[in-house]
C-alpha cells in the first residue's frame, strides 16, 4: 500500500508540473525549465551588441489596419504591431525604425537583410530562411463569403472555388497544403480581395480576422457578407528575423517575456479593439480549460487512490480475518486442551462460546445444539445470587456439580461499548485433589495420633488400674459397706477419666467436613494440651498456658489440624526438656494463638523453607515434611495467615492469625 501511495504522489508531483509548465507555456511561451533557470532579464553584454547594432529596421505591408497600416493624413505609421514594436524597443532600450511596404516586398526584404524583423505566422517553408521569436500575439484565420451562401460552412466547401488571397500571406500555404482543387486569385492586400467579392469574380476570400473585420466594418459590409463559424487556424504571430542573427532573436525573446509579464499586448488590444480582445492569446479560456483539466485529473488521481485504498483494505481485512479465524482456531484449540471447563456467557447466562469438556458435558446431560444453550439448563439449581456473585463481585466459588466438586473462577471480559458485556467462568474439577487432601490430612491426624498413642495408653491404663484394684478387693469383701462406699466414687471417676481420653482421641482422629461452626477456642486447646500432656511429660516439658475466653466461627477441624501439628513440632523441637506456651488472646481481626518453645530454634534459611512440601530437619523415617505445609494450606483456606520468629539456640515463636 506504501507503495501505491508513492507511485501516486509521484504520479500527482507529475501531474502538478505538467499543468504548471502548461500554463507557463500558454503565458510566457516558454517551459518551466526556461522560466527557473534560463537567463530572461536583458544583460549589459546585450545592450552593448544593440548598441553597435544600431537602429534596428522593421518592415511590414502597409495595409492591414488594424494591425499595421500607413496613414497618409498623419503621416505615419500605425497599427497595434507597430504600438508593440514600440513598447518593445523601450524595453530593449534601442531604437526601431518602420518601413511600409507591399506585404510581399516585407518578406523579400528581410530575406535580402534590407530589415531586420517582421511580425508574420511561423510556418515550415518559412523556417528555411527566417528565425522566430517567441509568440507575442495569437490570430485566426477566416473565410468570408455572401450572406446568403449556404454551401460554404467549413474549409471543405472550398473545393474547386475562386478564393482571393494576399499574394505572400501565410493563408497561401496552409490552402495549397490541402489539396482541394482551390482557384487562387493573389491581391495586392486584403481590401483589393474584398473588391473581388464584391464584384463576383471570386466565390470567397481567406486571410487574417481582424484584418477582414476592419475592411468588413469600414466598408458596411456585415449585411451582405458574413464569416464563416469554423475557422482555418489559429497560430501565434511571431517577430521573424534572418537567420543567421540568432543573437538578436535571444534579445527579442527577452523583451517579449518582459512585455508579457506586463500584459503590454492586452492593454495595447483594449486601445484598438476596446473591451474585445480579438487576438490575443485566450489565457482565460486557456486557465480555465487548464484548471478543469487539473481538477479533473487530480480527481482520477484521487478516486483510483481510493479505489487502491478501498482494494488494500479489503486485501488486509481478507488477510486479517484469515489470521483471526486461524488465530481462534488455534485458542480454541489450546482451550480444548485445558483440563478445565471454560465457559463465556452473558449477562444472562446465555451460552456464547465453550471449550471441549464443557460440550461434552452438554451431550452428556442430552442438551442438543438446537439453538443458544442457557448455563441454568446445564447445571439445574443455580439461583439468581450465584449469578450475581459472579456478574458484580466475581467472587469464586466451589460447586457440586453431577457428582463433582468444582472450583469455579469468574472473570469479567471488557468490551467496547458495541459488544455484549461478558463473563469467563472456568471452572476447575478438584474433586479429587479435595479427597486427597482430606486423605492427606486424615493420614497426618492418625501419625499424630501414632504420636499420641503411648501416652494415651499409660493415661488409660492408670485408671484401669485404679479399677481393678477395687474390683479385686470388693470381691473379696462383698460385704464391706464402707468399702464399696469409697469404691464407686473412684471407680466412676476412672472410667469418666478413661472414657474422656477416648472421647478426646476419637474426636481428633474422626473423619470430618469442614464446615464453619461457633467454637470455645480454649475448651478446644485445652483437649489439645490434655491429648499431648504424657507425650510432653515423658519429654519432660512443661506445658504452660495463657487462654481467653473467646468463641469465633471457624472449622474446629482445621484448628485441630493446625494445633496438633504446631504443638508437635515444638515439643519435637524441645528434645528432653523445655517449656511450650500456648497463649490465646484476641487480635483486630480474629482469634491469635501464639506457640511458643524453647527448642534450639531455626537458621534463616531453614525459616525460608519452612512451609515448602517434604522440607523437613529430622531423620529418615521421623517425619514427612508435610506438617507445617498442611498448617499453611488450612490457614490460606481459612482465611488466616502465620507468622515465625526464631533465634538458634533460643527458641521459636509461631503467630497464628485466624478470621473468626
Amino acid at each position: 500500500m506504501k507503495k501505491n501511495i508513492v507511485v501516486m504522489s509521484g504520479l500527482m508531483v507529475l501531474l502538478c508540473v505538467f499543468l504548471a509548465n502548461l500554463y507557463i507555456l500558454g503565458t510566457f511561451n516558454m517551459n518551466i525549465y526556461q522560466l527557473l533557470f534560463s537567463n530572461n532579464q536583458l544583460t549589459q553584454e546585450d545592450r552593448e551588441y544593440l548598441k553597435a547594432r544600431g537602429t534596428l529596421v522593421y518592415g511590414s505591408d502597409d495595409n492591414s489596419p488594424p494591425l499595421r497600416f500607413y496613414d497618409g493624413v498623419a503621416g505615419e505609421y500605425k497599427g497595434l504591431a507597430v504600438d508593440y514594436l514600440r513598447a518593445l524597443a523601450i524595453e530593449l532600450e534601442t531604437e526601431i525604425k518602420f518601413e511600409p511596404m507591399i506585404w510581399e516586398d516585407a518578406l523579400r526584404a528581410l530575406e535580402r537583410g534590407e530589415t531586420d524583423l517582421c511580425d508574420m505566422y511561423p510556418s515550415k517553408e518559412r523556417s528555411d530562411i527566417f528565425l522566430f521569436s517567441n509568440p507575442v500575439y495569437y490570430q485566426r484565420g477566416i473565410i468570408v463569403v455572401p450572406k446568403d451562401n449556404v454551401t460554404i460552412m467549413d474549409i471543405g466547401g472550398l473545393k474547386g472555388l475562386k478564393v482571393a488571397l494576399q499574394k505572400g500571406d501565410y493563408v497561401n500555404e496552409f490552402l495549397r497544403q490541402q489539396d482541394l482543387n482551390i482557384t487562387f486569385v493573389s491581391t495586392r492586400d486584403y481590401e483589393e480581395s474584398l473588391d473581388l467579392l464584391i464584384g463576383g469574380q471570386v466565390h470567397a476570400i481567406a486571410g487574417d480576422e481582424p484584418v477582414i473585420s476592419y475592411f468588413m466594418s469600414k466598408h458596411n459590409l456585415e449585411d451582405q457578407y458574413k464569416i464563416v463559424d469554423q475557422p482555418l487556424y489559429e497560430l501565434p504571430m511571431v517577430l521573424s528575423t534572418s537567420k543567421s542573427d540568432k543573437r538578436l532573436n535571444l534579445i527579442l525573446n527577452k523583451g517579449i517575456y518582459a512585455l508579457t509579464k506586463k500584459d503590454i499586448i492586452t492593454k495595447i488590444q483594449q486601445k484598438w479593439f476596446g473591451i474585445s480582445t480579438p487576438i490575443a492569446a485566450d489565457i482565460r479560456g486557456r486557465n480555465v480549460r487548464l484548471l478543469f483539466l487539473g481538477l479533473a485529473s487530480v480527481s482520477f488521481i484521487v478516486v483510483l487512490l481510493i479505489l487502491l485504498w478501498n482494494m488494500e483494505l479489503k486485501k488486509a481485512v481478507k488477510m486479517r480475518t484469515e489470521e483471526l479465524e486461524i488465530s481462534r482456531n488455534n485458542l480454541q484449540t489450546m482451550i480444548d486442551g485445558i483440563n478445565h471447563m471454560i465457559v463465556v456467557v452473558t449477562e444472562d447466562w446465555t451460552v456464547l462460546s465453550a471449550n471441549r469438556i464443557f460440550n461434552s458435558l452438554c451431550l452428556e446431560a442430552e442438551l442438543q445444539e438446537k439453538g443458544p444453550i442457557n448455563l441454568g439448563t446445564v447445571f439445574l439449581g443455580w439461583n439468581e445470587w450465584a449469578r450475581s456473585q459472579w456478574t458484580k463481585n466475581f467472587a469464586p466459588c466451589e460447586r457440586i456439580l453431577y457428582g463433582k466438586t468444582y472450583f469455579i473462577s469468574p472473570y469479567h471480559i471488557q468490551y467496547n461499548d458495541m459488544l455484549t458485556p461478558s463473563l469467563l467462568l472456568m471452572f476447575e474439577d478438584i474433586t479429587d485433589k479435595k479427597i486427597n487432601a482430606a486423605r492427606l490430612l486424615q493420614d497426618n491426624k492418625m501419625a499424630a495420633i501414632g504420636q499420641l498413642a503411648t501416652g494415651v495408653a499409660h493415661e488409660i491404663r492408670n485408671p484401669l488400674g485404679l479399677i481393678r484394684n477395687y474390683t479385686f478387693l470388693l470381691k473379696r469383701q462383698p460385704e464391706d459397706r464402707a468399702l464399696l462406699k469409697s469404691a464407686l466414687p473412684i471407680i466412676e471417676e476412672s472410667v469418666d477419666r478413661a472414657s474422656s481420653i477416648i472421647d478426646n482421641l476419637l474426636n481428633f482422629s474422626r473423619l470430618s467436613d469442614n464446615r464453619i461452626n461457633r467454637v470455645d477456642m480454649k475448651s478446644m486447646i485445652e483437649k489439645m494440651i490434655q491429648l499431648n500432656e504424657r507425650l510432653m511429660n515423658r519429654s519432660h516439658i512443661v506445658c504452660r498456658s495463657i487462654l481467653e475466653e473467646i468463641y469465633a466461627e471457624l472449622s474446629e477441624e482445621s484448628i485441630k489440624h493446625i494445633l496438633i501439628n504446631m504443638m508437635n513440632n515444638a515439643i519435637d523441637a524441645m528434645a528432653k526438656e523445655g517449656q511450650l506456651t500456648l497463649w490465646l488472646k484476641s487480635g483486630e481481626n480474629g482469634p491469635v494463638i501464639h506457640i511458643i518453645d524453647t527448642g534450639s530454634g531455626m537458621s534463616q534459611e531453614t525459616q525460608h523453607k519452612l512451609f515448602d512440601p517434604f522440607f523437613t530437619t529430622k531423620g529418615v523415617g521421623e517425619g514427612t515434611g508435610l506438617g507445617l505445609y498442611i498448617v499453611y494450606n488450612e490457614l490460606q483456606k481459612n482465611g488466616g495467615r502465620i507468622e515465625v520468629v526464631s533465634k538458634e539456640g533460643v527458641g521459636t515463636t509461631f503467630k497464628v492469625y485466624l478470621k473468626g
